[in-house]
């Protein structure tokens, strides 16, 4: 028995949804109880492939059957149900033993059974920086805003923690009726009346069977967002415009809030619970089949998802353009953990717009440190006066146990980032005023985000090194911190590749470049509850691509997701307005390269004429797919011609792990600009390795619109290589299209 459409939200209402709600854990309890021979069950996913039946009532009762067979039991299958993937894909979850998805791994059409596992989820200035400027009275908005009338009447669906639907991001003034072809409904539930749907906020669902009871106890069942999360990724993706007036973090950041299509429609999935953001395989999978059925245009999961998910592969093959996160494992090499082909993963870096905090020590010496402190009008003015001030090389608990006077004191913390809080609490409980944290990338202020009732600020090294010389020298030192100040403009170094974003190489497959391409998402200023909040995270830079490619499926209605995932990659920078190279944030700072960013740092305008495209036709995704995850039980159209390495796939890039042989490789380019063009080939070897490109030019026509070119590569050096890096760029007159190509040198095959 499935939740009724929007209705009225009367107190008996809300209790016959709960009723409902709870069903399904109850269903899981009986199911438990009857576990044979003390076997414990837990939930398993079936995936079936395609589907295969004409009507989805249908696709749930061969589904049923199936169970039936294996349980010897109608009620024992009804009981063990979890979900149905009924529209984009055929599959089922279902409470099992283990013995149980062994045996049902065998059954004929099955092609997988994997135990249930947990994704984990990982604003006013970043659109200004990408260059959708919004109109004011200075400035015109950007030609891509207005060539797409803002996203108008796009749907992107985000699967997160839910949505705050009284934010101002997501009034619907103006708005007209909602898209005639939209399937969806809005769920309703303790918190969440019909009302809370609107022509902004089209649909919202939520999925409570197979989320584990402690991620939602005490949280109501319904779309609404306690999390925060899903509502500062739907409003950075989708937001409408709010005036600066009422957006930013106590007068910090102040701006107009908006989102990359700010008049895109949003569907809400809500697969995601706990402030934690545990997202359970079930969940999200019922949330993208719905999503398939209900009709959005951009899914946008900010979710780490650890494996080629054959949910999102089937939203492909429908037109959806799905994007990913890069995950927040940085900024060590490998971390990577999402490698699907067919979506978009996104990296995520900063933006021109730091806090400046100006720290003044007693001997008048200023130091300028990042935070995000501010001064409200119940605030004590002490702060900006001068306190006692220290210097800790260690900030554990025994340090400030039996601490005499803390009062008004500022304090210096060596341990980077580790005895943060405990060291934040401590000052706080004492009258403490000031902690300033040390770091190697103070424009990384993920440690002070969520520091409140003290100061926290971020300082560099060497100034650490400063301050703490002069506590030594001066035998009652002192110091004063004055609130943050927003700073913008050219003068300031970005995008860098921020040092939490994961790098790639895919440990699973090296192949396919990981990420694609890198977004802002650090400090980033968007939505929560009834304000607005800084969140930093690859969580952050995957709705920015999510508006993007909103204003893209405006622009060009008939792309395919890898014709859009190419102009994306293709046009993006890879060096910042000064021509510099774009760096990365780590142990050290670096010149950022391909598993750092993909194609580079997106530009949106750009991506908006890219000139040629690489278009992949969708069952060469379900070839690489079946091929990989496929068994000797299971018919699937998989072949010695269709198992090559994926570096044979269509892909805006070319990435070679094992290059022991000189090997050629074909792409093929679609001509989406001025129908005559010609275009040039202008190639950059990686080190060790010849490159060569035939035909090295390019001629396109009325009749000759798509062209396919090989790219030879041959190791120079006879060694057991590191990655090396180079490019190779199509380009005439007034476009340049740009792939990476990573190539590594081996010798021995098991290398």
């Amino acid at each position: 028995m499935g939740l009724q459409m929007c209705s009225s939200s009367s107190s008996s209402q809300h209790a016959r949804v709960a009723a409902l709600v709870l069903l399904p854990l109850l269903c899981f309890s009986m199911v438990l109880s009857r576990a044979h021979g003390g076997e414990s069950r837990k939930v398993y996913v079936a995936y079936l492939g395609d589907v295969k039946h004409g009507h989805p009532d249908e696709v749930v009762a061969s589904h049923h059957d199936m169970l039936t067979t294996l349980l010897q039991s109608k009620e024992d299958a009804s009981a063990s149900m979890v979900y149905n993937y009924k529209h984009g894909f055929s599959g089922f979850a279902a409470m099992l033993t283990a013995d149980q998805a062994t045996r049902l791994a065998e059954f004929p059409g099955v092609i997988s059974v994997e135990p249930s596992k947990t994704y984990r989820t990982t604003t006013t200035r970043s659109w200004d920086f990408l260059g959708l400027n919004y109109p004011s009275s200075h400035t015109p908005a950007s030609e891509l805003l207005q060539a797409s009338n803002y996203g108008e009447d796009i749907i992107i669906g985000v699967v997160d923690t839910g949505i705050w639907p009284e934010s101002r991001s997501f009034s619907d003034q103006g708005y007209g009726p909602v898209p005639s072809r939209w399937k969806g409904k809005c769920q309703v539930g303790p918190d969440w009346g019909s009302n809370n749907c609107s022509r902004k906020i089209i649909g919202a669902r939520f999925y409570t069977a197979g989320v584990p009871k402690e991620y939602f106890e005490g949280e109501p069942l319904s779309p609404r967002d306690h999390a925060g999360h899903g509502t500062h990724t739907a409003s950075t993706a989708a937001g409408s415009a709010v005036g600066q007036e009422a957006a930013s973090f106590h007068g910090i950041a102040a701006g107009v809030a908006r989102g990359g299509a700010p008049h895109a429609r949003i569907a809400v999935y809500k697969s995601c619970w706990s402030k934690e953001g545990h997202c359970p395989t079930p969940a999200v999978l019922a949330a993208i089949d719905d999503a398939i059925h209900d009709g959005v245009d951009v899914l946008s999961l900010s979710l780490e998802m650890s494996e080629n998910s054959y949910g999102t592969l089937h939203a492909v093959l429908k037109g959806i353009v799905m994007v990913h996160t890069a995950g927040n494992a940085g900024p060590h090499m490998q971390t990577i953990r999402d490698t699907s082909p067919w979506a978009i993963t996104v990296a995520a870096t900063n933006i021109d717009r730091p806090f400046d905090t100006v720290i003044t020590l007693g001997n008048k010496q200023q130091i300028v440190g990042q935070s995000l402190y501010y001064q409200g009008k119940k605030s004590s003015s002490s702060r900006s006066s001068f306190g006692d001030f220290g210097c800790l090389r260690s900030c554990t608990a025994e340090v400030f146990d039996g601490a005499q006077d803390l009062k008004g004191a500022i304090l210096l913390c060596n341990d980077q980032r580790e005895a943060l809080f405990p060291a934040a609490q401590y000052l706080m409980d004492g009258g403490g005023t000031g902690l300033i944290i040390v770091s190697s990338t103070p424009d990384d202020m993920r440690p002070v985000t969520d520091c409140e009732g003290i100061a926290c600020v971020v300082v560099n090294i060497d100034d650490a090194e400063r301050m703490c010389q002069y506590s030594e020298d001066t035998s009652s030192a002192q110091a004063k911190i004055e609130p943050a100040g927003t700073v913008t403009g050219k003068e300031i170094l970005a995008p860098k590749v921020a040092i939490f974003s994961s790098r790639g190489p895919s440990v699973t497959y090296p192949a396919i470049l990981k990420p694609d391409i890198a977004a802002p998402g650090a400090n980033i200023l968007a939505a929560k509850q009834d304000g607005y909040v800084f969140k930093s995270g690859t969580s952050m830079a995957a709705p920015h691509v999510a508006g993007i490619a909103a204003l893209l499926k405006v622009l060009h209605p008939y792309w395919s997701p890898a014709a859009i995932k190419s102009a994306m990659v293709t046009t993006a920078h890879v060096t910042d307005e000064r021509g510099m190279p774009i760096m990365a944030e780590g142990i050290s700072r670096k010149i950022a390269d391909p598993f750092d960013y993909g194609g580079g740092t997106i530009n949106p305008c750009g991506a908006a004429h890219p000139g040629l495209i690489y278009d992949i036709d969708p069952s060469d995704y379900s070839k690489f797919f079946k091929c990989t995850i496929s068994n000797k039980r299971t018919p699937v159209d998989c072949n010695t011609t269709t198992m090559q390495p994926a570096y044979y796939l269509n892909l805006p890039s070319i990435s070679v792990p094992d290059l022991r042989h000189p090997i050629t490789v074909s792409r093929t380019v679609t001509n989406v600009g001025e129908v005559n063009s010609v275009y040039h080939a202008a190639v950059q070897s990686p080190a060790g390795v010849k490159m060569e490109v035939v035909p090295p030019v390019l001629v396109f026509d009325a009749t000759n619109k798509v062209q396919t070119y090989q790219v030879k590569l041959s190791p120079m050096w006879k060694l057991h290589g590191y990655y090396t890096f180079g490019s190779l760029t199509w380009h005439n007159d007034q476009k340049t299209v740009r792939i990476p190509i990573v190539t590594r040198l081996t010798i021995e095959e098991f290398y």
